[in-house]
């Protein structure tokens, strides 16, 4: 491989979450967002902490017993410190698709991806998990998304579905908390995979 870094991940024949959810309706969805908060809340704290960037449901493979693997690393940044981008600033163009994209980056071109844009990203994810429905789903193009947001419309959009209304409370408000507009005020991964430890086992 010309010696070059390469990253190699075990071939899961469940494909991604997004479809196994639509083959599997009855899956435990709340024990794959929980797999998938441990894993950022893994990348979170590496030594070497890394934002995934790009977290959506397609992003998610199913394990050949059923958990959820995080996928997709291509847009990955490592950070040598939480707050302090090395080696490439994710800009704007290249960061993944503007429904599950936090805020910040969608309005600042040059901001880089931090741990707190993945929350969001995570947020968007669980509520596509959990509900089958994706972020603004009421809404057919990008641009039409890029103006919810401007306008604080939450991914859920104008009017809560109530796909979103039949959730347990206590992930519905720890969603609420992960699409703050404010990314000082989202919770840190770690704190989101406690909460969702507490609610899988209660």
């Amino acid at each position: 491989m010309s010696g070059r870094p390469a990253m190699v991940m075990q071939w899961y024949a469940n494909g991604n979450a997004a479809e196994y959810l639509r083959k599997n309706p009855d899956a435990d969805r709340q024990q794959l967002i929980l797999d998938v908060a441990c894993g950022l809340a893994y990348l979170h704290t590496h030594k070497h902490p890394i934002v995934h960037a790009d977290l959506k449901g397609n992003n998610v493979l199913i394990t050949d017993d059923g958990r959820a693997a995080i996928s997709d690393f291509g847009l990955s940044n490592v950070l040598e410190e939480l707050g302090r981008p090395t080696g490439y600033t994710l800009s704007n163009p290249g960061i993944g698709p503007l429904r599950w994209l936090a805020p910040e980056l969608m309005e600042h071109d040059e901001q880089p991806a931090m741990p707190a844009s993945d929350v969001w990203s995570f947020g968007c994810t669980a509520y596509e998990l959990l509900t089958g429905l994706i972020p603004y789903s009421h809404r057919h193009h990008d641009p039409q998304v890029v103006m919810d947001v401007q306008k604080r419309i939450k991914p859920f959009g104008p009017d809560i579905p109530k796909e979103f209304l039949q959730l347990d409370s206590r992930i519905q408000s720890l969603l609420k908390s992960c699409w703050s507009f404010s990314p000082e005020e989202r919770p840190i991964m770690t704190d989101v995979r406690k909460q969702l430890e507490q609610i899988c086992c209660s």
